[in-house]
């Protein structure tokens, strides 16, 4: 059994979107509107229509709006030491429960941002995409892939399981950290790249097509463990 709910929703004079979601993408674009637009769609699919009556009941997208920041929240049985305050209005924190359910519930999300929006995104299960946006922004990932295209401003993208593509037309101008457990990571800057750069593998290569020089040597540590 499957249930499809169509998502739109406006918001109006928020500075940053702060998306939270389990299950399913999130594809960020920024454009010249004043507005935050949302469009997507929740997919509800159990093994009969009890446990899709129960997909639909226990699994909400709750939609917040507080201090300039514009939320999607998908909430559920799932979440454990939720942190909301008395206004419904969640902050990250919460973990993930596995435990098997015969449901799957699947957002999948298309939000509209002026370009200088800030974007705090997160998805367990999912890819998470953004272009033409020059807003700060802190990015997380566990099972999918992030792609940042076209993007000024800096911050922070990390996933688990999968690739990190960042591009940006414009360099960052404060500290910017990219980081993925399993995948590869491409992140490609402007011309006259002017940073220190720091980079950590496990297993793979690292390379530059810019100039470079090393960054002196650190003074060495002892670390004396037990």
């Amino acid at each position: 059994a499957e249930a499809k709910e169509a998502v739109h929703h406006i918001f109006s004079n928020d500075k940053t979107i702060d998306v939270d979601n389990i299950n399913g993408t999130i594809e960020v674009i920024g454009d010249n509107g004043n507005t935050i637009r949302v469009d997507g769609e929740k997919i509800s699919q159990a093994e009969d229509q009890t446990e899709l009556d129960r997909a639909k009941r226990e699994v909400t997208l709750d939609i917040n709006e507080k201090n300039g920041i514009a939320q999607l929240y998908v909430n559920g049985p799932f979440r454990h030491n939720d942190r909301s305050d008395d206004h419904g209005f969640h902050e990250h924190g919460s973990s993930y429960d596995h435990e098997q359910r015969h449901y799957e519930v699947t957002c999948n999300l298309t939000v509209h941002v002026p370009h200088a929006t800030e974007l705090r995104l997160r998805s367990v299960n999912g890819t998470i995409k953004a272009e033409q946006t020059s807003g700060k922004f802190d990015v997380h990932g566990v099972n999918g892939a992030v792609t940042m295209n076209s993007i000024a401003g800096s911050g922070n993208v990390k996933t688990v399981n999968g690739e990190v593509t960042v591009a940006f037309t414009e360099n960052p101008k404060a500290p910017s950290d990219f980081q993925t457990v399993n995948g590869r990571i491409d992140a490609t800057f402007a011309p006259n790249l002017s940073a220190d750069v720091r980079v950590k593998t496990l297993n793979g290569g690292a390379f530059t097509d810019f100039e470079g020089a090393g960054l002196p040597a650190q003074p060495m540590t002892t670390d004396i463990r037990n």
